[in-house]
């Protein structure tokens, strides 16, 4: 009976409805779990940056020091010279050369103090960025997880609805499958109630004669507007 192929209709688009929702899920959550991933990734990049600037400023630091070590033990040496020599003339050089680099260890001390404040910033610039990226990593992999497990269980469901689909439609007149079919690939929904001679997709009057047959139930019939298949209203 025409009746009972209507209500596998709706059956079926009961099923096809949860199996849009579960491909919905499927679809959407690996990007979700991919921008988390990625968020990690990058908070991980960041830190590991700033770590290697606090490394490499550390290294002109120890640059610094040693041209610092090795200009005192240049000035020591011109010092000692200074007692014994007789010449003024080379006195003089002496002096000279011991002034020029006691100005350049003032420079070297000066850019190494500047690189020990760069340094002190980026270590606490270092430390909040760690203190956060402990506190959000645990939730965010929490998260992961759970997506995870979402998405395994929409896929077992998908399996288990798509052999239960496969079931369903062998009990459908061909033809009338067909016309499903067609339109749940044009727009679904497919079916729609006809709710005292309205649509109860697109809200518009059904002629008077056309509303009979959908309430005789005798064969297929279409909303003229939204080309739905009309069926009685449920009670």
């Amino acid at each position: 009976m025409m009746k009972d192929e209507i209500k596998s209709l709706l059956d079926l688009q009961k099923l096809d409805t949860q199996i849009a929702d579960i491909q919905a899920t499927v679809k959407e959550v690996p990007g979700k779990i991919l921008s988390l991933n990625t968020k990690i990734k990058d908070d991980e990049a960041k830190i590991d940056n700033l770590g290697n600037k606090i490394e490499n400023l550390n290294k002109e630091i120890s640059s610094f020091q040693n041209q610092t070590t090795d200009i005192n033990e240049k000035i020591k040496t011109l010092e000692d010279k200074l007692f014994s020599i007789s010449s003024s003339k080379e006195f003089e050089a002496l002096q000279k050369e011991t002034g020029d680099l006691k100005r350049k260890k003032i420079e070297v001390e000066d850019s190494e103090l500047q690189i020990m404040e760069q340094v002190e910033s980026s270590t606490k610039d270092l430390e909040l960025l760690r203190s956060r990226f402990d506190e959000e990593l645990s939730p965010l992999k929490d998260e992961i997880k759970e997506l995870e497990s979402v998405l395994q269980k929409s896929e077992s469901e998908m399996e288990t609805v798509g052999n239960t689909r496969s079931e369903m439609v062998k009990s459908i007149d061909d033809e009338i499958l067909k016309i499903y079919t067609r339109l749940l690939t044009y727009s679904p929904p497919v079916v729609a109630e006809a709710k005292g001679e309205v649509c109860g997709h697109c809200y518009m009057k059904i002629p008077p004669q056309t509303y009979i047959k959908v309430l005789q139930e005798n064969e297929i019939i279409l909303c003229p507007c939204s080309k739905k298949i009309l069926t009685p209203e449920i009670s």
